[in-house]
């Protein structure tokens, strides 16, 4: 697949979105997790099958999308940021396939609970569907942590980590995430492109209610060394609503869309074929 269009989406917040294979007739939507960005996708989106139209958007507060001012980072704020990007890259009625990864996949959910007369069909990858009071305390303390900056792009990168750092990624896909992820600041330092604030983990949505309450078909995507998405939560969710499914990717760890790209494009494709049919 060809390098991708860049486009921004004017509005409040203004919206960064990348775009793949734009005559492509199946349009899929992507949303990264917390602290990463639209570049996320590019690994998969080198492999998918071409007939799919790829759109992935920087959500609020990262990459080149604008921050929330006053704060706001709710799943409710993301999926109204999603629900006006779908209607503007798909005017016609077009229903896409909305697609998220960990954070991105919370607010998927959220969306098509609140929308679903606007999507084709949902998929949460490598979601928490429950929570901890040590996960909560973790995120909290993410939140409050001051913002490191480097001198140089050389020196951020050789210090970009993921969190959390688990995962067979190779290191050359790890320093494209890396450039991709870190900007200068005012004073020609560089630093990550996200916001603080936006460390809210699933406050605000009751994930297992949400999946109970979504009337359109949902894919449920668990990597199988997963901390975050445990099987006894993934297979509990998928029991609470007939129209939800689950795939367990083998030998996957959370950030599986880096580590396994192909494995999880051939799911979106097999998901997105049986709702285009």
């Amino acid at each position: 697949m060809t390098a991708p269009h860049s486009h921004l989406l004017e509005g409040s917040p203004r919206l960064h979105y990348l775009e793949w294979n734009p005559d492509a007739s199946r349009t899929i939507v992507l949303l990264h997790g917390n602290s990463a960005n639209a570049w996320w996708w590019e690994p998969l989106a080198r492999v998918i099958a071409p007939e799919y139209r790829l759109l992935a958007l920087d959500q609020r507060g990262h990459g080149d999308s604008e921050w929330a001012r006053p704060v706001a980072y709710s799943p409710a704020d993301y999926a109204s940021d999603i629900a006006r990007f779908v209607q503007h890259i798909a005017p016609n009625a077009e229903k896409p396939v909305v697609v998220g990864h960990s954070m991105g996949g919370l607010n998927v959910l959220a969306f098509a609970r609140q929308h679903p007369e606007s999507v084709r069909g949902a998929m949460a990858i490598d979601v928490a569907v429950t929570s901890s009071r040590g996960r909560d305390r973790y995120l909290r303390r993410l939140k409050g942590l001051p913002v490191v900056t480097y001198p140089d792009l050389a020196t951020a990168k050789a210090r970009f980590r993921l969190m959390p750092k688990e995962g067979g990624i190779p290191d050359e896909v790890l320093l494209e995430i890396a450039e991709r992820s870190l900007a200068r600041t005012d004073e020609g330092r560089w630093t990550l492109k996200f916001d603080r604030e936006s460390f809210l983990g699933g406050d605000g949505l009751e994930v297992l209610e949400t999946i109970r309450e979504i009337r359109i078909p949902t894919m449920l995507v668990r990597a199988d060394h997963s901390r975050i998405m445990t099987a006894e939560a993934a297979e509990h969710a998928r029991a609470s609503n007939p129209q939800t499914r689950l795939v367990t990717i083998a030998d996957a760890h959370h950030h599986v869309i880096l580590e396994k790209p192909a494995e999880v494009a051939r799911v979106i494709e097999e998901f997105a074929a049986s709702l285009y049919r």
